[in-house]
This record gives C-alpha cells, structure tokens and sequence, in this order.
C-alpha cells in the first residue's frame, strides 16, 4: 500500500456507512433533524478527509485539547488517528486486530487501537502531526509508536507541552505553545495564520458552547428530557473531531435543546417513570448504547451528566490577539473533558463531581475506574470522601471505555443490580 493511499479504503467505508444512517433516518416515519444534522456534520468531515488522500492536500494529526479553532482559521483539515476507529467500532473487527498489536494487553484499549490503527494502514499519512503530553503518560507512548512505524517515519511532529497549574500564567505560557504550533504550522503546511479569520471561528465557537451550555440545564430538569449520555456523544464528536467553528455545530445544539425545553415544560421525561439519576465521572464507553438502555429498561435509570457532556466552557474574549490565544489557552488546558480532570492537581476532579451531583440531583455516582485513568483511580479515596460529604452513594467498576470484552457486560450488570439494591434505588 502507497503511503499516500493508506486509509482512503478505511475511510470510503466510513463516508458510505455514515451516508446509510442518514438515508436511513430519512426514510423513517419521523426522521430525527438532530441526528440528521449530526451525522451531515461527520459525513462531509469525513469527505473532506477522503479529498485530502485522494488529491495529496495537506493534512494534519491532532487531539482534542490541541486548540483545533486555529487549524480552521489556518484553513488546516486535520483528523484524530482513533476517532472513527471508535466511532465505527460496532460494526469492524479492529479489537481482534488490536490483540495481535505488540501493545501490552494492559493498556488503555484507545492506546492500543490507535498503534494498530497506524500499523494496519486505517489511517492516512499525515503531513504534520501535532501532539501532546497529556492528559495521561500513554499519550507519550502512542506518539512514539506512531514515530516508530514505517508509514509515518519521519513525519515532521510539534510536542504541545502544557503547564501543571491552572493560574494565569499557566495560561500565559501554554499561549505561548500556541504561538509555537501557529510557527510550526506555518512552516510545514505552508499555510499562513489569518487572526480575523481566527476571530471568526472562536466567536462561532463560543455561541456552540453557549448552546451546549443551555442544553445542559434542561437535562437538570426532573425527569430528565432525553436518555443517557444523548448530549454527550453528540457534542464531543462535533466540536472536538470536526472542522472547529461549523454553524451546523450551533444549529445542532440549538435543535437538541429546543426539543428538551418542549419536553421540560410538558413534563416528558426519556424513561416512562425516572427512578435513578447517575452521575457517570468519565468520558462516555464506545458500549454507551447497550448500558443506557439496559439502565433505562431494566433499573428505570438515567445517567444524566457525565464528564464528556459537562461543559463548563468560558466565553473567549475576542478583542485583540493575544486574549484570543490565552483564551485558547484555557479552554483547551483546563476545560476540555479528561484533560479538564487529569491534568494537575485532584481538586478539580472533586469540584465537578460534587458541583454535578447538587445540580442534576444525581441519586449515586458511578466512577468506571477505566483501566487507562490510573491517575483518577489513585484519587479513589478522596471521591469516597467526597461522596460521603455529600451523603451519596458511590459504585466503583472496572472497566475498558474503549473495550467491552474487558468487562463482561453480565458481569457488569450484575454489579449494577446488586449496588442499586443495596442502597435501596430500585
């Protein structure tokens, strides 16, 4: 395979099976416009993809948490080497491709897909790759995986270091990061920074998070307008894998919280009778689907917030330059989901978990213990300390997000159930 063809095939099956969902919801007698609107965004993201394979366009590799406003004001289209990987994981066999990777088996399951990814040929060659030292040390490891294979040997790679704390001169230095990339980006891209375009997609950006915020408060209503994790798997895709500053992103948001305020003020709650309110503190399973609607079905349970939908985004000034990229700063190192709650000091974890349970009045806590967080399972003690403050009870599991062979769903029902008794929720 030619380096420059390698992961078009990939990516032709992406595009084709996101165009049957959305001629599939089209058909339907009552097509879901939220869901059309989301997966319109993906499939001309993924097109966008394919064009760059096809016609030798720049292309770049990054993360969420890597500021992806200034690639869309540098007109920079860049993926990230797992996002579909995990997004389209239902219906591949890359798990069983992952096994046979040299990645030892313990790992978090992102890590090890990605190096297969990268090593089977599913993702394209970049032209630059832009990485990152957070939020936990298996990112390192991915990275020099990558540098290690013979397809993307040699790919020129710019290392976004952030800083421990988050005061303003944590900001003031990660800005200056972002100054480096926009160099770096110059220099290997060919592409030259456009401040009033940058302007532009921060401002879009800040009206998204501004709906998503308002989203946010009718999922706090009780019963809960829409089923789990909904908000929260619809967000994270478009605003973190997408072209940065989409006014469909805005739409999207703007329709998903209309339906819940219709919801809201007629009292219609996902689930015919609510009786379990969760709080799941991490980012959502690729096995989301199955878990909620077994909860809702089975326990009467919702989870209404979890770390990947809580979206405590601040307003970016956009005045001069300078506030826009210590904006960018912040955002991108101290608001993003995960980076948010690993990077630095345990505090800000417990902030949000304690904030979420009094605003969403969440009945328990479920903590996944995914086997990639070790950072956040050292903080096992101190979210028991928390939760007891709060007189809330707390289920600690261990699980794989990005694997659903790690933990047996049997296995991790029966957990559920025997919790949800012993507390008296069902």
């Amino acid at each position: 395979m030619s380096n420059e063809k390698r992961g078009l095939q990939r990516f032709c099956e992406y595009r084709d099976r996101i165009q049957s969902f959305i001629d599939g919801i089209s058909s339907s007698p009552e097509p879901n416009p939220v869901l059309l609107k989301f997966f319109g965004i993906i499939l001309e993201n993924d097109k966008k993809t394919i064009d760059c394979i096809e016609n030798n366009k720049p292309l770049l590799s990054g993360w969420y948490g890597n500021a992806p406003e200034i690639f869309a004001a540098m007109d920079v289209h860049y993926f990230c080497a797992v996002d579909n990987i995990l997004a389209h994981q239902p219906f591949t066999s890359d798990l069983e491709g992952m096994d046979a990777s040299a990645v030892p088996s313990d790992m978090c399951g992102l890590i090890k897909l990605g190096v297969y990814g990268v090593e089977a040929g599913l993702v394209p060659v970049p032209t630059a790759m832009i990485t990152m030292l957070e939020p936990c040390d298996a990112q390192s490891a991915i990275h020099e995986a990558w540098e290690n294979t013979d397809a993307w040997k040699g790919v020129p790679t710019f290392i976004l270091d952030p800083a421990y704390g988050n005061d303003k001169e944590d900001y003031v230095y990660f800005a200056g990061e972002l100054k480096r990339m926009i160099a770096f980006l110059e220099d290997h891209l060919g592409r030259k920074m456009d401040y009033n375009k940058l302007r532009e997609v921060v401002e879009r950006t800040n009206e998204q998070y501004a709906a998503w915020a308002e989203y946010n408060e009718l999922r706090r209503a009780i019963p809960c307008p829409h089923d789990s994790f909904v908000g929260s798997k619809l967000g994270w895709g478009a605003t973190q894998h997408v072209t940065a500053g989409l006014p469909e992103t805005t739409e999207m948001f703007k329709m998903l919280a209309y339906d819940a305020e219709q919801k809201v003020k007629q009292g219609i709650g996902a689930l015919p009778k609510e009786k379990v309110r969760v709080l799941w503190a991490d980012l959502v399973p690729t096995w989301a689907d199955p878990l909620a609607a077994w909860l809702a079905e089975e326990c009467g349970a919702n989870i209404v917030m979890d770390f990947q939908g809580y979206t405590p985004y601040e307003h970016i000034d956009t005045s001069s330059v300078e506030s826009m990229l210590l904006g960018l700063a912040k955002r991108n190192m101290a608001e993003v989901p995960m980076i948010r709650q690993a990077r630095g000091t345990v505090d800000v974890m417990i902030e949000d978990i304690t904030r979420i349970v009094r605003d969403y009045k969440c009945d328990c806590v479920f903590f996944p213990g995914h086997v990639g967080h070790k950072d956040q399972s050292a903080s096992i003690a101190f979210i028991k300390e928390a939760c007891r403050d709060l007189k809330i009870p707390l289920l600690i599991l261990t699980v794989d997000n990005f694997d659903p062979r790690y933990t047996p769903f049997d296995v991790l029902k029966r957990q559920i159930t025997e919790f949800f008794n012993a507390h008296g929720l069902l």
